[in-house]
C-alpha cells in the first residue's frame, strides 16, 4: 500500500500543504520544517511522483476565479497564494478578482466571470449573507465555494475559520489576565464572519459575568483609514479599556498605527490581540499575540471541493471549520489583582508632595519588620528598599525580625514588636492561617502594610496595604518560558511542583503558570502535579517523581529554593537531562543558569523596588492614607542570554567575577 502525503504530514507534524510546498518547491518553506518533512518521508517510505503537475487546461473551463474583498492584508494573500499553488497542479489557472466589499462591484465581477466560458469553477468570499443576493449565481449550473464567509443556504459548500473560538480564545486570554475593559475592533460589513467573531467575544465575557457601562464594540471602515484611526483614538479616549482585540489583520495594523500616534505604550498602557498573524506581528516591539488561521488548509478544502464540484464528484454540500490558533507573545499584560480582587496600583501612581515628606519628618515615626525569613537576596533587597526609602521621609525602622518560616516564631516575634509600639508593622506572614489571629490584634494598635499576601480572614478595613509582584504576569512568564522551550519538540512532558501552603502570592502564580502551558502549548503533556510544605521536602517530592514519570523533560518548581531541592534530588539521580523552570534570582540559581544547566529560564520578582514601594504605602498610611490597596510590581523575565543585565537591574550590584566565569564555562 502507497504511503500518502498526508502521512507524512501527521509524522512530520506540519500541514499538507506544506509537505506538498517541500516536495513541489511551490513556496518557501523554512530549513527546519523542510528536514522534518524529508525526514518523515524517509521514515514513512514516500516516494514523491516524478510529475505531479497536471498540463495547464486550455480555453473552456480552464479557470477558477477567485472572489475576494482585497488583498492588502495577510489572510487572502496567503489564500490566493496558496490556492494558486493547488490548482496549477491539477491543471487549473486561478484568476482573482476584488470585491472592495462592495455589493454592486461584486455583482458585475459575478455576471462577467459567469459569462466568461473559460470559468470552471468560482470560490467567493462574499460581501453579504443573503442567499437572496446571490440567485442568479445559485441557478446556474456553474459550481461554486464560499471561503472566509459564507452565503445562508445549506445547499452551498463553505470552508470557514473557526471564527466564534477565534475570538472567544483570544478575549478569555485578555480576561485571565486580569483585564474586564475589554474592546473589540471589527470591520463594518454585513458579513457573517463578523458576527461569528463578535458572538465569540460576547460569549467569553457573558461565562464571566463581564457587563461594562460603556459601549465595547467599535465597528471601522477599512477603506477609509485616515477615519478609521480617528475614530479608534476617540474611542479611546471616551472609553479608556485596558485592552483591544482586533476582529482582523489589518485591523491589527491600524490599531497599532492609531495607538502610537496616541503615545500609548504597549502592554503597559494598553494590551493587544491581533488577528492574522501576519509576519511582522514577530518583529514589532512589542511582539504582538495574534489569533491565526490556517489559510492553507482552508486554500487546499478550497481547492478540493471545487475540483469535485467541476468533476461532478461531489453530491451533498458541506460546511468545512478549519481550526484556528493563539500565538501568546508580550503584546498582553497581565493585570495584577489583590486578594479581595482589587485592580493593582503601579509604584509609579504613588508620590509624596514636599508637605507630606515635611510632615512626616516632623513626626518621628517608627516602622517594625517581621519576614517570614532573611537568609536569602529576596529579604535583603526588600529590606534595604524599605530602609533606603523611608530614610527619605524621617521614618526610622526600629526592629526587623526573622521568623525562618515558623509561623509560631513569628506569632512571639509580632509580640515584642508590639511592645516596641510601632506607628506601622510591615510583614510578610510566614502561615496564613497561624498568624491571622495575631495579625488581627496588631491591626487594632497599629498600620498593618503585608508584603505578597494577607492574613486568612482580614477584611479591607483590617490592614493599609499589601504590596507584591504582579504573580499573574509572574505565573505567565514561566509558563512561556516552558512552552516557548518545549515548542518545536513534537511531545514534551513536564511535573509541576507547586507550593501546598495556603499562600495567595504563590497559589495564584503557579495557577497561572499551569494554565498557560495547559491551554496554549498543545505539544505539551503535563503528567503530574505535586506539592511541597516544608522547602526540603522538595527533595523527596522531585525524587519520587521522576521515579513514577522517567520520561518527564521538565519540571516547574514554585520558586528557587525549593528548585535547588529538585536539582539536589535530579543531581543525585544522574538526570541532568531534566530542565527547571523556576521563579527569583539569586547567585546559586543564577549560577545554573548561566552555565544552561538544568535551570533554563526563571521569571523574578523585583525585590528592591518592591520594598520601595512598601516604603511609600507606609508613608501613605502613615498620613492616613489607606486608599492603596493593593501595589503590583512587574516581574522580569531572565534567561542565561540575558543574565548579566538583569542580575545588575534586579541585584543592584555588579555581576560578581564567579558568576561572570559560570557563563564563561557554560559557553564553552
Amino acid at each position: 500500500m502507497s504511503v500518502t502525503i498526508k502521512e507524512v504530514a501527521k509524522h512530520a507534524g506540519v500541514s499538507i500543504a506544506t509537505v506538498s510546498h517541500v516536495i513541489n518547491k511551490t513556496r518557501y518553506v523554512s530549513p527546519d520544517l523542510v528536514e522534518k518533512v524529508i525526514e518523515a518521508m524517509e521514515l514513512c517510505g514516500y516516494k514523491p511522483k516524478k510529475n505531479t503537475v497536471n498540463p495547464i487546461k486550455i480555453g473552456k473551463n480552464s479557470v477558477i476565479a477567485l472572489i475576494i474583498p482585497n488583498i492588502t492584508g495577510a489572510v487572502y494573500s496567503q489564500i490566493a497564494f496558496a490556492l494558486w499553488s493547488f490548482l496549477l497542479e491539477k491543471g487549473y489557472l486561478l484568476s482573482v478578482y476584488f470585491s472592495g466589499d462592495s455589493r454592486d462591484k461584486e455583482k458585475h465581477i459575478l455576471s462577467a466571470v459567469m459569462a466568461d466560458k473559460r470559468t470552471a469553477g468560482i470560490i467567493i468570499a462574499p460581501v453579504s449573507s443573503n442567499a437572496s443576493d446571490y440567485s442568479k449565481l445559485i441557478l446556474q449550473n456553474i459550481p461554486f465555494v464560499c471561503l472566509d464567509r459564507k452565503i445562508d443556504d445549506d445547499n452551498i459548500d463553505k470552508i470557514l475559520s473557526e471564527n466564534r473560538k477565534a475570538v472567544y480564545m483570544g478575549t478569555n486570554h485578555l480576561i485571565r489576565s486580569g483585564h474586564e475593559s475589554i474592546a473589540i475592533l471589527l470591520e463594518k460589513s454585513q458579513s457573517t464572519t463578523k458576527e461569528e467573531r463578535l458572538s465569540g467575544y460576547n460569549r467569553a465575557l457573558g461565562e464571566h459575568n463581564i457587563i461594562n457601562e460603556k459601549p465595547m464594540i467599535l465597528e471601522v471602515d477599512l477603506f477609509d483609514e485616515e477615519s478609521c484611526e480617528k475614530k479608534i483614538v476617540k474611542f479611546y479616549n471616551y472609553n479608556k479599556p485596558t485592552a483591544f482585540i482586533a476582529g482582523g489583520n489589518k485591523l491589527t495594523f491600524l490599531l497599532l498605527k492609531a495607538i502610537q500616534n496616541m503615545g500609548l505604550e504597549c502592554p503597559k498602557d494598553i494590551s493587544i490581540v491581533g488577528f492574522g498573524d501576519e509576519k511582522w506581528c514577530e518583529y514589532t516591539s512589542p511582539p504582538i499575540t495574534t489569533i491565526k488561521q490556517n489559510t492553507e488548509q482552508m486554500a487546499l478544502h478550497a481547492a478540493q471541493i471545487i475540483i469535485e464540484k467541476i468533476k461532478e464528484n461531489k453530491k451533498k454540500a458541506e460546511e468545512i471549520r478549519v481550526p484556528v490558533s493563539l500565538t501568546i507573545r508580550k503584546s498582553t499584560q497581565m493585570i495584577g489583582r489583590g486578594p479581595f480582587g482589587e485592580k493593582a496600583f503601579s509604584p509609579e501612581e504613588i508620590a509624596l508632595t514636599e508637605e507630606e515628606i515635611s510632615k512626616l519628618r516632623e513626626m518621628h515615626y517608627t516602622v517594625g519588620i517581621s519576614f517570614h525569613y532573611s537568609g536569602n537576596a529576596w529579604t535583603r533587597l526588600h529590606e534595604n528598599g524599605i530602609r533606603n526609602t523611608l530614610e527619605k521621609f524621617g521614618v526610622a525602622v526600629v526592629s526587623v525580625t526573622d521568623a525562618h518560616f515558623d509561623p509560631l516564631l513569628q506569632v512571639t516575634q509580632l509580640e515584642g514588636l508590639r511592645m516596641q509600639k510601632p506607628d506601622a508593622i510591615i510583614a510578610i506572614p510566614s502561615d496564613d492561617r497561624i498568624t491571622a489571629q495575631k495579625f488581627k490584634e496588631l491591626s487594632k494598635e497599629t498600620k498593618l502594610v503585608f508584603i505578597s499576601n494577607v492574613p486568612e480572614g482580614f477584611a479591607k478595613e483590617d490592614y493599609a496595604s499589601c504590596v507584591s509582584v504582579n504573580e499573574r504576569e509572574n505565573g505567565s512568564n514561566a509558563g512561556r518560558l516552558i512552552g516557548e522551550f518545549y515548542k518545536k519538540q513534537e511531545v514534551a512532558k513536564v511535573g509541576f511542583i507547586g507550593h501546598g501552603a495556603p499562600f495567595y502570592g504563590t497559589h495564584l502564580r503557579d495557577m497561572v503558570a499551569e494554565q498557560i502551558v495547559r491551554e496554549n502549548y498543545a505539544n505539551i503533556e503535563i503528567l503530574v502535579v505535586n506539592y511541597f510544605y516544608q522547602i526540603e521536602n522538595t527533595y523527596d517530592i522531585c525524587q519520587d517523581m521522576i521515579r513514577r514519570y522517567p520520561d518527564i523533560d521538565g519540571l516547574y518548581v514554585s520558586w528557587d529554593r525549593p528548585a535547588l531541592e529538585a536539582i539536589r534530588a535530579l543531581q543525585e539521580m544522574g538526570r541532568e537531562d531534566i530542565s527547571i523552570f523556576t521563579f527569583d534570582l539569586d547567585f546559586e540559581i543564577a549560577s545554573f543558569l548561566a552555565q544552561e544547566k538544568f535551570v533554563r529560564g526563571l521569571s523574578t520578582q523585583r525585590p528592591y523596588e518592591q520594598g520601595a514601594a512598601v516604603a511609600l504605602a507606609t508613608a501613605k498610611a502613615l498620613l492616613g492614607e489607606q486608599g492603596y490597596k493593593y501595589i503590583g510590581v512587574q516581574p522580569c523575565l531572565v534567561e542565561s542570554k540575558n543574565l548579566l543585565r538583569a542580575w545588575q537591574e534586579i541585584m543592584h550590584e555588579q555581576v560578581p567575577e564567579t558568576l561572570k566565569k559560570c557563563i564563561c564555562d557554560g559557553h564553552e
